[in-house]
């Protein structure tokens, strides 16, 4: 039996990166051809990053995880996710633990809100950072060098005075991306697919699970 179960654990741990690699994969090529991501991809990875914390035993962070996913919607289920998010910071030692996930976190709903992000970005987003939770600042800061890759189109080639109108344009226009004539719809879920490709295979520390 302990042979047996010597056996599962690794193959378990190369189809679940498999699963995800699929996953991210098929969310890059419909972004690229569609500007979308695929509500199946979004939602498996989404889930698959909540069950990743509870296996683990980080039940307070959990349930932060998914408030905080669910309170990003907003209305009135919303505001109570949110309620229920911002109180388990409470719980002694969570934020000093946590921090840069929780802050990752509340980065991508900012940036899903303002409509920088859409919601299949968002969802890629949130799952990938609970899959690399136990390796801590890998993936937030994977994600912020892509929110920097991001800004070159802002600086490319512009004087000061041009970087200064055209910020002043973005910050008065967030979430009117096609109203900006100068936006550029770029398909984060490659650059997702990527981060998430490199850190199951080459970062990840362990098994997935």
């Amino acid at each position: 039996m302990n042979s047996l179960n010597q056996a599962l654990n690794p193959s378990l741990d190369i189809a679940l990166k498999v699963a995800i690699s699929l996953l991210l994969i098929y969310a890059a090529v419909i972004d690229l051809k569609k500007r979308e991501v695929p509500y199946v991809t979004g939602i498996g990875i989404l889930l698959f990053g909540a069950f990743s914390l509870f296996w683990t035993q980080h039940w307070i962070l959990g349930v932060f995880y998914l408030a905080a996913v669910m309170g990003s919607r907003g209305g009135v289920w919303g505001l109570v996710m949110t309620g229920i998010a911002l109180t388990t910071l409470a719980v002694p030692g969570l934020m000093a633990d946590a921090y840069p996930f929780i802050l990752a976190i509340f980065f991508i709903i900012m940036m899903f809100r303002f409509g920088v992000f859409g919601q299949g970005d968002a969802v890629l987003a949130y799952g990938l950072l609970a899959i690399a939770y136990n390796d801590g600042l890998w993936m937030p800061l994977a994600m912020l060098g892509s929110s920097v890759l991001g800004s070159i189109p802002l600086f490319w080639k512009r004087s000061p005075k041009e970087i200064w109108e055209r910020t002043k344009h973005i910050l008065s226009n967030f979430g009117k991306i096609e109203e900006d004539e100068e936006a550029v719809k770029f398909p984060w879920a490659v650059i997702a697919a990527i981060m998430g490709l490199v850190y199951l295979w080459l970062a990840r520390a362990g098994d997935i699970l």
